[in-house]
């Protein structure tokens, strides 16, 4: 089996790559714009199994020769993993042209290729930022879209042109992540800058640094934003679940909510790690509040019932699970 995962060295892209040469021993194309330390952990245990290309996919020839190369070697990609974009949604409302350009065009150029190539089943990492601000809560997949930053309307955008490519013979499944976090194993986030609630949190915690809340005048109890977490490794497992529906034709053009069904306050995140690892921690722990970051909305928690009836999708973890991963992660970094 060979499977195409572009933005393969970013952290949900590794860890899925990580799963997929575990649990099949597959081929693994990863395309990226940049190598990072998880790719280079996945290579050393791995190498047989990857194959890495250093491509911007908004260069339409050099992508195109990539998919003629892999053709002349006879390598036929089974299924492609879309991740790479722009992720940041506070950069995105200042960099509105990067994010738009960026992630729009690498969708669209990657879409062609697979038409040109006769490359049918795609896998597309969405976002619950396509949503916007909630109508209703919890939030299922018939939920009017009403984007909020310019990354959200990426995705918006990038699901329309993946819908308008499925006349075409293209077989997708969509996933609208909540909030990805957590560790598998020896991988784990390694964003620079790092903006994720937990991972920050958790380096706070260790390193003695004040912690920043990113607004507590939203509508909710406490004041601040409340996001639905779901462990890295539900996620990828909701990945693997889905490629192997699209290999077995069991399912096409299918949109999931990724998430647990269950939303917790970033303060509420900051009281359960005191909670969990106050013994832990040999410093007083603060926290300030500061300006809202643009584009983040009030709440966003899911209703994913959906893949849970269809697939039998069930997530395993819950927010203690991620943060104590997360805690052992950096902790480890620290002691090798």
């Amino acid at each position: 089996m060979n499977i195409l995962i572009t933005g393969g060295a970013g952290y949900i892209g590794s860890c899925t790559t990580f799963k997929i040469i575990q649990k099949y021993n597959a081929k693994c194309i990863i395309i990226d714009k940049q190598e990072t330390s998880n790719l280079e952990k996945l290579k050393l245990n791995y190498p047989k199994n990857i194959e890495f290309y250093k491509i911007d996919m908004c260069n339409y020839t050099d992508f195109n020769e990539l998919f003629e190369h892999l053709n002349t070697k006879s390598l036929r990609i089974d299924s492609v993993i879309h991740f790479a974009a722009y992720t940041i949604v506070s950069e995105s409302e200042k960099e509105i042209h990067k994010y738009l350009h960026n992630n729009i065009t690498s969708t669209l150029n990657l879409l062609d290729l697979m038409n040109k190539y006769e490359i049918n089943n795609l896998i597309f990492s969405s976002s619950a930022s396509v949503y916007g601000q909630a109508k209703y809560i919890p939030i299922d997949e018939n939920h009017p879209l009403n984007p909020q930053s310019s990354y959200a309307l990426s995705k918006k955008i990038s699901e329309d042109i993946i819908s308008k490519y499925s006349q075409k013979g293209l077989n997708f499944i969509n996933l609208r992540y909540f909030n990805p976090a957590g560790t598998i194993g020896h991988l784990g986030e390694e964003h620079n800058p790092e903006t994720h609630l937990i991972p920050l949190l958790i380096k706070s915690l260790i390193e003695g640094k004040i912690f920043k809340i990113f607004g507590n005048d939203f509508p909710t109890p406490d004041g601040t934003c409340i996001r639905d977490f779901i462990h890295i490794e539900d996620l990828v497992e909701s990945h693997l679940l889905c490629m192997e529906k699209l290999l077995n034709e069991e399912i096409e053009n299918e949109t999931f909510n990724i998430g647990i069904n269950k939303g917790y306050s970033v303060l509420e995140v900051v009281n359960k790690s005191m909670e969990i690892f106050n013994k832990k921690i040999h410093h007083k722990f603060r926290y300030t509040i500061d300006n809202r970051r643009e584009g983040d909305v009030p709440i966003l928690v899911a209703q994913a019932e959906k893949i849970k009836n269809k697939l039998g999708f069930q997530p395993k973890y819950k927010l203690e699970d991620i943060l104590l991963s997360v805690w052992n992660y950096e902790i480890q970094k620290i002691s090798l």
